[in-house]
């Protein structure tokens, strides 16, 4: 397959929708050597069974280069020679980067003929998780991309990919899957409460911990609805900020006489404590989860924020009735 037959693809959607294992399958289906020559990624499944498919499942397939930050191949546990690596020499917040170091081993390992005779794939996730000089490196081989070569690249956060990067990609919606699909999946991991899960993270299942926070927010609901104050209990504090968000969406859906979305198995509770404080201090609330969200990761001291969070989110749920 020459690599002019399609242009270099880029997907996107929200967390937990798979596009790292759609960048996979798309992969998978262009190295097989059984399926017919595709003229597109996903338009054929692999076979699973030649030797391109062995060689691709060992992680040793000579046309597949995988390149990821080195926090998330810790992540999706890839194998070191899997994915590029070099994070022994780069502090931890560059952990979540692509260097352009990577960028230039991959362009070496793109110049090379195809070793098996077929195309060659290079996967690279998250675009977004590239800084100018990566990217302008990159932007080089997609602009006059080898013969044979296939890029597919993906990015949960679209309009941080830088635009010249943009530009050289078809871009690929991939949605959620639907709740079929999510119940299946769940189902398949032995989720023994698939059903509450698939609700609680809005199908989002293939996230690496779809049903985080869920159990904190259950018993911060019946704690609360008892006359109880819960302790933060160590959660860390970007999964309290995402708890609480959902949880004061379904409350200002209680409020609004709607039906909750992510814990409707304690509807009772919600909507009492829904009709406690006045709207304008919901409303500031809600704002300050927000901002609370975009530094989440990194608190000064995750525990007493945590708490802090708690202990306003439980005088909101308790104060006097409009």
């Amino acid at each position: 397959m020459a690599a002019q037959e399609f242009p270099s693809i880029l997907l996107h959607g929200p967390r937990g929708a798979g596009l790292w294992e759609a960048l996979l399958e798309g992969a998978a289906g262009l190295l097989c050597e059984r399926t017919p020559k595709a003229s597109a990624p996903w338009q054929a499944r692999a076979c699973g069974e030649c030797e391109g498919c062995h060689l691709r499942r060992s992680g040793t397939h000579p046309d597949l280069r995988v390149v990821v930050p080195p926090a998330l191949a810790t992540e999706l546990g890839l194998a070191p020679e899997a994915a590029e690596q070099g994070a022994d020499k780069r502090s931890a917040s560059a952990g979540r980067e692509i260097s352009i170091d990577d960028v230039r081993s991959l362009i070496d390992w793109a110049q090379a003929t195809s070793h098996r005779g077929g195309a060659k794939v290079a996967v690279v996730h998250p675009l977004d998780a590239m800084a100018a000089p990566a990217a302008n490196a990159l932007l080089k081989v997609l602009e006059e991309p080898p013969p044979g070569l296939c890029f597919l690249t993906g990015t949960q956060q679209l309009d941080r990919v830088l635009p010249t990067l943009r530009s050289r990609c078809s871009l690929r919606a991939w949605p959620r899957p639907g709740e079929a699909a999510a119940l299946v999946e769940l189902q398949r991991r032995g989720e023994p409460d698939a059903q509450a899960v698939a609700r609680w993270c809005r199908h989002a299942v293939f996230d690496a911990d779809p049903a985080r926070g869920l159990e904190w927010a259950r018993r911060l609901v019946r704690q609360v609805a008892a006359g109880q104050l819960p302790p933060a209990d160590g959660v860390p504090p970007a999964v309290a900020i995402e708890s609480l968000q959902k949880l004061t969406l379904d409350l200002l859906r209680a409020r609004a006489g709607l039906a909750p979305l992510y814990l409707p198995e304690l509807e009772a509770q919600l909507r009492r404590l829904g009709t406690r404080g006045s709207s304008g201090a919901w409303q500031a609330w809600w704002q300050r989860l927000a901002q609370a969200a975009r530094t989440a990761d990194f608190p000064l001291h995750a525990g007493l924020a945590v708490q802090a969070w708690v202990v306003e989110w439980n005088a909101l749920c308790t104060s006097g009735a409009n």
